[in-house]
């Protein structure tokens, strides 16, 4: 099995007719939250990028980096990807 691509998968979940954005969910590192991780639902991303994503947050728009994803796992807990790099 090759390298996990994060740019590939969420434009997948976002793009393709039988994925839905909202059975999916992104754990990612934001100092300042309790424990330093905040999650937003996959429905919320506005654009994906060569080194990140954006999403909506109220009126604001967030871009995150994807060194910072955690983990993106489906509603349901079912884990999708897991960084090594936050591994605890």
């Amino acid at each position: 099995m090759g390298k996990f691509n994060i740019r590939d998968f969420l434009n997948r979940i976002k793009w393709h007719p039988k994925e839905n954005p909202e059975d999916y969910e992104i754990v990612y590192v934001s100092r300042g939250e309790p424990n330093d991780k905040a999650i937003v639902n996959c429905k919320y991303i506005v654009k994906v990028y060569h080194r990140g994503f954006e999403y909506k947050r109220g009126s604001s728009i967030v871009y995150i980096p994807f060194h910072r994803i955690i983990e993106i796992r489906k509603k349901s807990g079912k884990i999708i990807f897991r960084s090594p790099r936050h591994s605890q």
